[in-house]
């Protein structure tokens, strides 16, 4: 009883105030939270499909986490489906025979993934290490089930193959499928939702969980200086409804670059100025999840409101802290990936995009090749702006402003 009416007071003081202080941010996050796994995991009791909103790409600290997930008991014996949105779908079924398929060695998984890896994506190379940590840790939880308790994966990005690719051909599918605002989330909802569509029942239900970065993961169904702007979560929201909930990882403000040309306002920067990390980190960091609605954070306003308002509330149904922005890791360099043959065929694949062949008469595949071996974890941004940024709220704990 003293909780609930704590959570009262909280919102109630909340409502009151135009902007929402570090100390009210605070208060919320040391409430009792559930664990991310708990939190996920029950979401599903109640809902078919979760959309989980990942942090940048290249962050692999995230993974850590989205396997745990999945390696779950509960999500074996209720759910067994998982979806990403980097990958093709058309390499789905392949994708899937890897990670259930049985092997002699590990040298014989590794020749099968490495075959499998160079086809992901309709870049020449799916360059970040994600994917890798992914596949091959579903592969590894999967090898200790029963052929039926086998986790089962699929794809959604468009479909593409490289086999007979030109640049004409290239161009074609960009248009199809990469131009304008919409087209690729509507693709990538509908993919997803014809492998749903498929899926066989488990203990009576269809449940999936979807991997989709933030900016495609959100409910967001808007008009925009002249422009119609819907995300892949809003499509899937449209088909179905209220059984459908959009989580998001914590992170920082972030857009595609090319927007910047009609949104001059774009900036990168921490959210609410710096007061969401501010209070994470005065609240000891704690990994949690938690529904939004009617919440200080539900209520704050979205990173790119687009002049209209949108609150958080609007476009995600909860939140997951995991980790500082700080710790976020983000890794470069695919350690076994590229040889000098693939290296040839990378360069090629350049070159087919572009229409000529300025690539492959600059680098050499023995450059591709030792540039792809090079491995080590980086700052996925300006670390040291954004601390600065959160610091103002820390210096002399003045939680007030």
């Amino acid at each position: 009883m003293k909780k609930s009416l704590l959570v009262i007071s909280l919102l109630l003081n909340y409502s009151l105030n135009a902007q929402t202080t570090v100390a009210e941010y605070t208060d919320f996050l040391k409430l009792e939270h559930q664990s991310p796994i708990d939190y996920i995991l029950g979401l599903f009791e109640d809902n078919d499909i979760i959309i989980l909103g990942e942090r940048d790409h290249r962050d692999t600290t995230q993974y850590d986490l989205i396997l745990e997930i999945i390696k779950d008991k509960r999500f074996i014996e209720n759910i067994g489906h998982v979806y990403t949105e980097v990958g093709v779908v058309n390499q789905s079924e392949w994708a899937n025979k890897l990670v259930k398929g049985s092997f002699v060695d590990n040298q014989e998984f590794d020749a099968e993934f490495v075959r499998l890896y160079r086809e992901l994506d309709f870049n020449p190379l799916w360059d970040k290490y994600n994917m890798i940590k992914y596949l091959k840790g579903i592969y590894e939880i999967n090898k200790n089930l029963e052929p039926d308790k086998k986790v089962t994966i699929g794809l959604t990005d468009c479909a593409f193959d490289w086999k007979g690719m030109t640049h004409e051909k290239y161009i074609g599918f960009k248009n199809r499928s990469l131009k304008g605002l919409n087209t690729r989330d509507s693709l990538m909802a509908n993919n997803f939702i014809q492998l749903y569509e498929k899926q066989i029942q488990i203990n009576g239900h269809k449940k999936a969980l979807l991997i989709q970065s933030r900016p495609h993961a959100i409910n967001l169904d808007i008009n925009y200086k002249g422009k119609a702007i819907k995300k892949t979560g809003a499509f899937i929201k449209d088909k179905y409804r209220e059984k459908v909930k959009i989580v998001a990882f914590n992170w920082y403000k972030w857009l595609p670059p090319e927007w910047s040309k009609w949104m001059p306002e774009h900036s990168y920067g921490l959210t609410d100025n710096g007061k969401w990390d501010a209070a994470y980190e005065i609240s000891g960091k704690p990994t949690i999840g938690f529904s939004i609605k009617n919440t200080p954070f539900g209520l704050a306003e979205f990173d790119y409101s687009y002049e209209q308002g949108i609150k958080y509330q609007d476009l995600i149904d909860g939140i997951i802290f995991y980790l500082p922005f700080y710790e976020f890791t983000c890794t470069r360099g695919l350690p076994g990936i590229v040889d000098i043959e693939f290296a040839k065929e990378y360069i090629e694949r350049i070159d087919i995009i572009y229409g000529n062949s300025d690539y492959s008469k600059k680098y050499t595949p023995e450059d591709e090749r030792r540039d792809w071996e090079e491995f080590n974890g980086f700052e996925c941004n300006d670390y040291e702006l954004f601390k600065k940024q959160m610091n103002y709220w820390l210096k002399d704990r003045d939680q007030t402003k």
